[in-house]
C-alpha cells in the first residue's frame, strides 16, 4: 500500500495487560501513537494512577490519544440529573486526558431507546459535546465517533448514519471526527464514502475488520471490509489510524504481530529499528 500514515494501537487491544504494561508493549513495538482506553481496567480516572501512567508515556515519543468512557455515561440522555452527572464525569475525563498530554479525545455521542426522543437526545448530545470542547480549551481536540446502527425499536444510536454524524459535527463547533471503520461497515456503509462525507473534519480512524454483519474487531484481512481504498485516500494526510483489535478473540502476541504487519504494509517501518540504526556506536 505504501500510504505512509501514522499507525497506532488502542490499549483496549491489549486488555489482558494492565494499562501501564499495554503502553509499554505498544511503545516497545515501535508504534507511532497509542490510544488509551478510558474504561476500567485501563485509563479510567481514579482507577489508573495518572502520574504513573504519564511517566510510562513519557518514556516513548508516541503521540497520545484517548477514548472517553461510555459505559453508563450516555451523553445523549435528555434526563436531569443524569445529564449533569454524565457531563461532569466526562469533563473530568477531558482534564485527565489533557494532563496525560493527549492530542485528542474521542467520544461516543450516545443513544436512546425511543424514536420520539431522537431529536431531543441529539440536542442533548451536541450540548454536552460543546461543553467538552469548551473544557478542552484548545489543549486537545474533541472527536465525535460514528456509531454502529442499532436495532429499532430498541436502540437509536446517534451518528450511526451519515446525516446524523454530519448534524452532530455541525452542531458542535470545534469538534472533529473519529471514523470507526467497523461501525460503518457493520451498518452497511462504505467507510471511504463516510470519510469523504466528513472531509477535513476527519482526525482519526479506528480500524478493524468484520464481515459486514457485526462489529467483531477482526484483524485486517480477516473480514470483507474495503480497507485498502480508505487507506489510499488518506495517504499523505495527518489522519491517525488506530487499530482496535478484539482482545477477547486474540492474544496480545497475535495483536502486536498483526498490527506490526499491517503497519509494514503501509510503509511505516519500525520506529524501534530506526532508533537502533541511528544510535551512537
Amino acid at each position: 500500500m505504501g500510504c505512509g500514515l501514522k499507525i497506532g494501537l488502542s490499549t483496549w487491544s491489549l486488555l489482558r495487560l494492565d494499562v501501564y504494561s499495554a503502553v509499554k508493549a505498544i511503545g516497545d513495538a515501535g508504534f507511532e501513537f497509542v490510544e488509551l482506553w478510558g474504561e476500567v481496567p485501563h485509563a479510567f480516572p481514579g482507577w489508573a494512577d495518572k502520574k504513573r501512567l504519564k511517566d510510562v508515556l513519557s518514556t516513548y515519543g508516541m503521540t497520545v490519544t484517548t477514548h472517553a468512557p461510555f459505559t453508563d455515561l450516555n451523553v445523549a440522555s435528555p434526563f436531569q440529573p443524569v445529564k449533569g452527572a454524565v457531563e461532569r464525569a466526562l469533563e473530568n475525563y477531558v482534564e485527565f486526558s489533557a494532563y496525560l498530554g493527549a492530542s485528542m479525545v474521542t467520544f461516543h455521542p450516545g443513544s436512546v431507546h425511543n424514536e420520539k426522543l431522537v431529536p431531543e437526545s441529539a440536542e442533548s448530545s451536541a450540548s454536552a459535546l460543546r461543553k467538552m470542547v469548551k473544557t478542552a480549551r484548545g489543549r486537545l481536540t474533541v472527536n465525535i465517533e460514528n456509531q454502529a446502527q442499532g436495532t429499532p425499536p430498541y436502540e437509536f444510536p446517534l451518528a450511526s448514519t451519515g446525516e446524523s454524524l454530519e448534524l452532530l459535527l455541525a452542531e458542535t463547533p470545534g469538534a472533529r471526527c473519529t471514523l470507526d471503520v467497523g461501525h460503518a461497515y457493520a451498518s452497511g456503509q462504505n467507510p471511504l464514502k463516510v470519510a469523504i462525507r466528513v472531509g477535513r473534519k476527519l482526525a482519526e480512524v479506528h480500524l478493524s475488520d468484520n464481515d459486514g454483519r457485526a462489529d467483531d474487531h477482526l484483524l485486517p484481512g480477516e473480514g470483507t471490509a474495503p480497507l485498502t481504498p480508505l487507506m489510499e485516500r488518506l495517504a499523505g494526510t495527518d489522519v491517525l489510524v488506530c487499530l482496535e483489535l478484539n482482545p477477547h478473540r486474540y492474544s496480545g502476541e497475535a495483536v502486536l504481530a498483526a498490527a506490526g504487519s499491517f503497519r509494514a504494509k503501509l510503509g511505516r517501518g519500525d520506529r524501534s529499528k530506526e532508533r537502533e540504526r541511528h544510535a551512537p556506536r
